[in-house]
């Protein structure tokens, strides 16, 4: 083909153009992101499957880490007592607690070579609540959620409990992090107090003395650790964006407290939080819907509004509130499908979706991890629709989302004669080659398109400017393994 002078400066220009904006969003994107999974249920050793095989398998998928669940109430010695009984020192980790499950999954987690998320969370020993008689109580204030304590946890008392898990696990965990989803009356209970200076944020101001009192413990017992213990692990609904704010001695509106709300809030004089990361759950309401998905409300943190989160953290950096610079942890995240919940996304939708959310947090430089929860999906109780966002069917059989987990591969639209391509190479150990192929129909061969060559962290991103590239299918391979097919779909990035 023969190209006048002016069209090869044209196409020089056009592609440079290309090249700096593809530079320009590499620079901003977070390449060094690890992942995590997490199934509590098998990696604790709670259902007949292995815990070895899963953990096995895991790693084998590319995942880094692992979060395992502490339960203060599980662990803890005489829980269902409104008190301890004399001589029970509680920050001994030998005095009857019982560390089996949670010590299973860590040790076996770190004999697969993956790091671990301790997660130190409710429910609470009867004697854990500042108000034993109120233990147990409904869960959430509902009956039919069952009995269990989440009432007003002591947050001295779980400071010793910190202080007994630490010294139990030292030289073990790669990070620490507090409660679990503290914005939830299901987790911590009650959420709010009624005064006659206002509505206090009671579930915030709890939250903040706990994480006060565990980090204190934990960086008494293990130093280096202080400087690694998470914040947040905020579910995505129910204002999770007030809970943190209020947490971190500011109001609604992003600004200090003052007058009676100042002291009711228990910010008198609010020390900076040594916090190494915030972390957050960002499903969508259900675990639905997909990375478009809008938001139910403007203090929600699901997936297609984190950089709220964002936000928050320069909001809390000015006010002196955290240290500057802290990252975001994605530490729990999924979706639900088909059929394992009726309203679910189709099998092959749960594949797309989980790659898009991939290539949304690949997006923004304060993101620091990614998460998957559930390897596989639970038997359903009596035809209810439970939480399923597995990579696995019930009886085992791999969805497509395995594979697309392994893979991640996302194809977005630059016009009709350009795509850009995303993936990453996930259980690649450094550098790594894919190849991309690609179709012209559902039916047709795949063709070589190019070799690509991965980052440390296993991520390539490329443009691919031909006519017609906004209709073909892609696919990437990786030694014998395959991603699924993407077809090009519209630019990933956050929502305003």
């Amino acid at each position: 083909m023969v190209f006048s002078k002016a069209g090869r400066i044209g196409r020089i220009l056009t592609l440079t153009l290309v090249a700096l904006a593809l530079a320009a969003g590499a620079a901003q994107a977070s390449t060094r992101q690890f992942s995590i999974i997490e199934d509590d249920a098998v990696f604790l050793g709670l259902t007949g499957r292995s815990p070895d095989a899963a953990l096995a398998e895991s790693k084998g998928l590319g995942a880094d880490a692992v979060r395992v669940v502490v339960s203060w109430r599980r662990a803890a010695p005489y829980s269902a007592n409104r008190t301890l009984p004399a001589g029970i020192d509680a920050s001994d980790p030998r005095a009857g607690y019982d560390w089996s499950g949670p010590d299973a999954a860590v040790s076996r987690a770190r004999a697969h070579g993956l790091k671990v998320i301790l997660d130190l969370s409710p429910s609470i020993p009867y004697w854990g609540s500042s108000e034993p008689n109120r233990c147990p109580h409904p869960i959430g204030g509902h009956p039919k959620l069952g009995l269990g304590c989440f009432w007003k946890p002591d947050a001295r008392k779980f400071g010793r409990f910190a202080t007994a898990a630490a010294r139990h696990y030292k030289g073990r965990v790669a990070f620490y992090s507090i409660w679990n989803e503290p914005n939830l009356e299901n987790y911590l209970y009650p959420q709010s107090q009624k005064t006659k200076s206002g509505t206090v944020d009671f579930a915030a101001k709890r939250f903040r003395e706990l994480w006060i009192a565990g980090h204190r413990s934990i960086a008494r017992v293990e130093p280096k650790m202080g400087k690694r213990v998470l914040f947040g692990e905020t579910a995505a609904i129910s204002s999770p964006r007030d809970t943190l704010y209020s947490a971190l001695c500011l109001n609604r509106r992003g600004r200090p407290y003052t007058g009676a709300m100042k002291r009711l809030q228990g910010c008198s004089k609010p020390a900076k939080l040594p916090i190494a990361g915030l972390a957050v759950h960002p499903y969508n309401q259900s675990a639905l819907g997909n990375v478009f998905t809008r938001s139910p409300t403007g203090a929600s943190l699901t997936m297609a509004y984190l950089s709220r989160a964002t936000r928050l953290l320069k909001v809390a950096e000015k006010y002196k509130r955290v240290p500057k610079g802290r990252g975001i942890y994605v530490t729990e995240t999924g979706f639900q499908s088909l059929p394992a919940n009726r309203r679910g996304l189709s099998l092959i939708s749960q594949a797309r979706a989980l790659n898009e959310s991939d290539r949304l947090f690949y997006g923004d430089p304060r993101v620091r991890s990614t998460a998957q929860f559930e390897l596989f999906d639970v038997p359903d109780e009596g035809g209810q629709d439970i939480f399923n966002t597995g990579l696995r069917l019930q009886d085992g059989t791999a969805k497509p989302s395995f594979a697309a987990y392994r893979l991640p591969l996302v194809v977005s639209r630059l016009g009709r004669k350009g795509t850009e391509v995303w993936g990453q190479v996930r259980p690649a150990r450094g550098r790594a080659r894919a190849v991309i192929s690609v179709s012209r129909s559902a039916k047709g061969p795949f063709k070589r398109l190019r070799s690509v060559r991965t980052n440390s962290a296993g991520y390539y991103r490329f443009v691919t400017r031909r006519k017609g590239a906004s209709g073909l299918r892609y696919r990437a391979s990786w030694k014998r393994f395959q991603s699924r097919v993407a077809q090009p779909g519209r630019a990933i990035r956050y929502r305003r």
